[in-house]
This record gives C-alpha cells, structure tokens and sequence, in this order.
C-alpha cells in the first residue's frame, strides 16, 4: 500500500460471477463519486420504535459531518485533481468529479471494463484508498464501481384490451379493492405524502390517467423527481415497475402526494437516492416504498454499500419514516442459482418494513389467501414467489424473537425476512395500464407499495401522529398473542422453497415465507392507536 493512503474499511471489491474482463477503463472518461464522512456522532441506538419521531433539523444538525471535514476531503482530493460538484454536511456528503486517470490516482485503484449479463460495467478489484489525511474521516467511496445492484423483473401479461378490465367475473383486482379486501382504514390519502423509489424507468402521465379512469379515482398528484440527473420518463423496461409502484399507491390514495425519486441501479444510486428521499425538506414523506433489491450477500453489494444503506435506512426510522421494502419474487434462492437460501437487501435491514408476498383468491363467501408460489417460484422459468428467510449480514434484533432457524449448513440466526405479506401473484394480481396498454401484475414488487398505502391511511387516521417505525411493534406481546398477530390474518399454507437446500414453510404464528401475514387494517389501526 501507498504510504500516503490509508484503506476504507469495507470497501473491498470481487468481480461479479461470471463477469469477463474486456480491459482498461477509458482514462478520458469522466467520473462522479460521492463520498460519505463520519458523523459528528453516532446515530442513537433503537431497540423498538422510538416515542417521539427526530427532527429533520435535529438529525442533521447532532449526527451530519462537520464542516472541518468536509474541507479537509475537499482539498485533500483536490490535490489530485478532482473537481467538487457539491457538499452536503447535513447528509456527510461530497460529490466530486473528474476522468479514470485522476480517480485511479486519488483512490489507489485500477478501474477496468467487464462484460456480464446483468450489463457490461465499470468496476474495481480489491480495497480502494484514501490521503492518509482522511483516514477515519471518510466511510465509503461510490460511483468508480457502477455494476447493476438491482435484478431485473419478469415482463407481465397483457390483457386484450382495457374493456377486459370491466369484466365482472375475473380474478385480479384494482387496487381499491385489494383495501377493501384487507380492511384498510377508511380514507384517499388527503394530506399524506408517500415516495416512491425507482432505477429506471419512466413516469408516464397519460397511463396514470388511463388507469385512474378505468379504476374509477381521482388522477393522483405525482411529482417526478430527478436524483444525480437521472432521467425519469425512460422507456428501458423498467417502466412497468414504475408505473406498478405509482399506480397501487394511486388506486389506494388518490389524493396522497407521492413524489417519485429516480436515481440509477448502482450502490452510488441507493445512496444518493436515499438522501434525497429521507432528507426531502420541501415534500416530507412520511412513508416510502421500495420495490428494489438484490441478495445481500451477491457480489453487487459491498460492505461499505449495505452499511451507508442501512444508516439511511436507520435515520429514517429516527424520522419516523415508515419504509416499506419488497422481499424479493424468487423465493429462497433470492435469483443469486447458487443453491444456497439468500435474503434481499435492502429488505433485510431491521430498519425496513420487509413486505412478502401471498396468492389472494376471490371465493364465494369471501376470499381464501396462501403464500405466493407460482410454478417453480423462479421468474426466469415465468414463475415466482416469495421471498423470505434468513439474513447472514444482519443478527437477529433483540425485538424480533420468533423460532425460525436457517436452511442453510451452519447458517446464524440472523433477522428473518418478511414481516408482513400481501397479494402478490400476477395471476391474481393488480390492474395496471403502462405504454397505454392495460395488463396485470403483481410480486413483491405489488405487495410492498400496497402496505405504503395502507401505512398512509393508517396515518391519516391518527391525526397528526404517524406509525413511523412499526417494524419492532409487530413483534411487542398484546394479551396472548402479538400486535403481528392480532392484526394480520395468519397465512398457513405454502412455501418458498427454490434453493437446492430447501426455503421456508407458512404456517401458525409468525413464519419467513409470510411474517405475519397479510393485514387487517383497522386492527392494525386500533393496535397502533395507545401506542403512538
């Protein structure tokens, strides 16, 4: 190692599986990094949801980065040639800028072009570096490695027409219906705000009002909203999760405010677009939806990434931001083939609502609901399923004590993954219209924003107060059983299973396929009431 540089612990790199590498990266291109700095002081611990949320003003001012340090990486990189772009102590944030040849220079490293299959990429081998003079200042480098850190989704089945979507015998559903069908709390969600984040994609306004029009509501305010120049009206395949997310929340809340946060697939992106969201002064969401992830321990996550995530993650619960994350439609392989159990992340974080998924039928007298497996519960044969299981990066919380054990040899006893659950397969699934065609959906990627609506109804009822970090509440004792329990329909039937070391079973009380269950939202509703 360079005797002027120190090493930024957790910020080792592998190659993706399967990558090839195709040479040096062009030493004319330019490149934008952000860099993180320590806090003033560390976050406050939380062993449950805290009493009273933190301010924004607060947070910021007691747990951002001094000004000193923010000078101090600015010239010390400067020296290497590197250009500020912006500084945010609020958010321990400097983004510089400048070509491969200086970044390599100033972070001890070799950027090189790799070809693979989730897309060709800009990455690194090994630890990069920092001036010795920033050892312990700075905590994570991103954007030299821009490697995907999202999976793609299946493609969902179009229906003949939007006439089909007025058929009075049929399976799936607008999402209105879905509320009535789990009891949400009266209400549109008048006066509540609910993000939205996306890496890719396009917001399109014409297939909102589509959909609002054949759904029967008011066309919802949505305020698209560039991260890092990212473009927000994209057309790349990625606009059919777009416009899932936006139109669940939409045929939920019609009258929330939900501005749309679009950043790129990549660890600087997750970044990037966590600050923003979580920091938004102008908007203030009170609830996020996340339909994105990738196995938290594949080779598209580095340390450095999982920990600045879930520190954003960690403030948002401080904020009493209510974060609700999809856990994954590939059951206990998570998509990584490698035939061991893996969980997503970010879902996996103790600070996010982690949502699964479960298959809701349409019955005479009613509905019958089990968890979500459709064919072999891998969407790459044009399955699916739900993911949950075990977490081998994070220990299980002190507040989540269930009996689940890890499939895997030798596997700990890590947080378990989902807490929550709600329909998810695209056979009974969500009504949606994108690129002016009507089509059903659904995965996780469904389910999670379902619950951001419901979160935001559950709001809007307790005037003035917010469920904020409900996660721990979920698992707090009530008479003989759980608030979990007593506000979510236990899901008994079905599996995850899709590794070749098995996945998880439902059953009575709380499980990793389903959590809780699915939601009853006004029990939810009368459980939360004493104690917010």
């Amino acid at each position: 190692m360079d005797q002027t540089h120190v090493v930024v612990p957790g910020s080792d790199r592998v190659p993706m599986p399967g990558a090839r590498a195709l040479g040096a990266a062009n030493q004319e291109e330019w490149v934008e990094v952000t860099i993180k700095l320590r806090r003033k002081a560390d976050l406050p611990a939380l062993d449950g949801r805290p009493k009273t949320p933190m301010t924004l003003t607060d947070l910021e001012a007691a747990h951002g980065a001094s000004e000193e340090d923010v000078a101090a990486v600015e010239k010390a990189l400067g020296k290497y040639g590197l250009q500020v772009i912006d500084s945010d102590a609020a958010t321990r944030t400097v983004r510089m800028g400048g070509p491969v040849s200086e970044m390599e220079k100033a972070f001890q490293v070799k950027l090189i072009r790799y070809a693979h299959e989730r897309g060709d990429y800009r990455g690194r081998v090994g630890a990069l570096q920092v001036p010795s003079e920033l050892k312990d200042i700075v905590e994570g480098v991103f954007g030299l490695d821009n490697r995907r850190v999202v999976k793609r989704r299946a493609t969902a089945p179009r229906l003949s027409s939007l006439t089909a979507a007025r058929a009075k015998t049929r399976p799936w559903f607008f999402p209105a219906e879905l509320a009535a069908a789990y009891s949400f709390p009266a209400g549109d969600g008048a006066e509540q705000t609910i993000g939205i984040l996306e890496f890719g994609g396009g917001y399109f306004p014409n297939d909102l009002a589509t959909f609002c029009r054949t759904a029967g509501v008011p066309v919802a305010n949505v305020l698209p909203i560039s991260v890092d120049h990212a473009a927000t009206d994209q057309h790349d395949g990625a606009e059919d999760e777009v416009m899932l997310d936006i139109e669940v929340i939409a045929g939920a809340c019609p009258q929330a405010k939900i501005p749309v946060y679009f950043s790129s697939f990549t660890e600087k992106g997750w970044v990037d677009i966590l600050d923003a969201a979580v920091h938004d002064a102008e908007n203030k969401p009170t609830v996020l939806s996340v339909s994105w992830g990738d196995a938290e321990d594949h080779a598209s996550w580095s340390r450095q990434g999982i920990r600045e995530v879930n520190q954003a993650l960690h403030e948002a619960a401080l904020l009493g931001i209510t974060v609700c994350v999809a856990s994954g439609d590939d059951g206990s392989d998570d998509q990584v083939g490698d035939g061991h159990a893996h969980v997503d992340f970010p879902c996996s974080s103790p600070y996010a609502l982690a949502v699964g998924g479960t298959i809701l039928r349409k019955q005479a007298d009613g509905f019958s609901e089990k968890a979500w497996k459709d064919g072999d519960g891998l969407r790459k044969d044009g399955g699916g399923s739900t993911g949950g299981g075990v977490s081998t990066v994070f220990d299980r919380p002190s507040w989540q004590k269930v009996s689940v054990a890890s499939v895997n040899p030798g596997g700990k006893a890590g947080r378990c993954v989902p807490d929550v659950a709600a329909n998810a397969s695209a056979h009974t699934g969500y009504f949606m219209v994108v690129d002016g065609k009507a089509m059903v959906n659904g995965g996780t990627s469904a389910s999670a924003p379902l619950w951001a609506a419901l979160v935001a109804r559950i709001n809007a009822a307790l005037q003035g107060k917010r469920a904020g970090y409900i996660t721990p509440v979920l698992y707090q004792s009530s008479g003989s059983s759980t608030v979990g329990g007593q506000a979510c329909k236990d899901i008994v039937s079905g599996n995850n299973s899709t590794a070749a070391v098995g996945g998880y079973e439902a059953g009575p009380g709380y499980d990793a396929v389903c959590g809780w269950g699915a939601p009853n939202g006004n029990k939810l509703l009368a459980a939360l009431k004493p104690l917010v």
